[in-house]
């Protein structure tokens, strides 16, 4: 068995000692800084990590749920428990936090009031919750561990893949996915795109009325506009309705940009989690839900 340990750096301290404790029950663990080199594709390796794991152990934080990474961690994780690649994933609330909307249905262990001291870099309990919980985790990870081998593995994935081939083939060209909602986060990055589509349209006046939208690379499978095109957005509500003007491609797919008088128009603020379904036939971007807000930006 292998134990993928999904977490935000501000929490290593505690991951550290969580590691120590897993070895020391000879259980194996994957950690980014022992697995990951200067030039890795970050998820590249990560996506084969998870595979390649039995369990997914989500240390839950307030830095960790606002974390990008940690949420394609889960998701990517979500997705081989359904397929049988993972045997279970197993929360733990580290500090007091909202627990993601995909885990709610599961049992976490809380540590959250327990209290801790920094030991070099790692931590040492001094309340007495922790060996309760770890010994709840050691069971729940040899209770639920079942044995499948590197050719079960290989043959799994492999039936994954050439399923998502034919449904790419025989499937309607309608993107359907969920991504954190982001603006820009500052006036002169949003002019940066404006300036872009003004220069590629050949636009002189009114540049201010450009409104740049910023697409996640795995749109590009079905919909690829052009610079400057105008998409109509429609809300979670069906009055809700506004528009923005592509501007190109974010460097990752954990989220979509839009101006914020887009986002206000369809009754959105940044960084909530939705789900978008775009027709490029019809050239618009429907939310079709949405899980939770942090923060706002421009």
């Amino acid at each position: 068995m292998k134990v993928f340990i999904s977490h935000s750096s501000k929490d290593k301290a505690f991951v550290r000692f969580l590691k120590d404790c897993l070895s020391a029950n000879s259980i194996e663990t994957w950690l980014d800084e022992d697995q990951l080199d200067l030039g890795d594709s970050l998820t590249t390796k990560l996506e084969g990590a998870l595979d390649e794991s039995t369990h997914l152990l989500i240390v839950l934080s307030p830095a960790s749920i606002d974390s990008d990474w940690v949420q394609f961690e889960l998701k990517k994780a979500l997705n081989n428990s359904r397929t049988g690649l993972m045997n279970k994933i197993i929360p733990i609330k580290y500090r007091d936090c909202q627990v993601p909307e995909e885990l709610k249905d599961l049992i976490y262990g809380d540590l959250s009031n327990e209290v801790v001291l920094p030991v070099n870099n790692k931590i040492k309990f001094i309340s007495n919750g922790f060996e309760d919980v770890f010994l709840r985790i050691i069971r729940a990870i040899k209770n639920s561990s079942k044995r499948i081998d590197k050719t079960e593995k290989t043959e799994i994935i492999k039936s994954i893949k050439s399923t998502e081939k034919e449904v790419e083939k025989f499937a309607k060209t309608i993107h359907r996915a969920t991504y954190r909602l982001v603006g820009y986060n500052t006036l002169e990055s949003r002019q940066k795109h404006q300036n872009i589509i003004a220069k590629k349209n050949n636009i002189k006046d009114g540049i201010d009325n450009i409104r740049p939208i910023l697409l996640p690379p795995a749109t590009k499978t079905v919909y690829k506009p052009k610079i400057g095109d105008r998409i109509k957005i429609i809300g979670y509500l069906p009055w809700e309705e506004s528009f923005g003007h592509f501007a190109g491609y974010r460097n990752d797919d954990l989220a979509i940009t839009f101006d914020k008088r887009t986002r206000d128009e369809i009754d959105e603020k940044a960084r909530v989690y939705i789900s978008i379904e775009i027709d490029p036939e019809e050239n618009t971007i429907s939310i079709k839900d949405k899980l939770k807000t942090t923060a706002n930006t421009v």
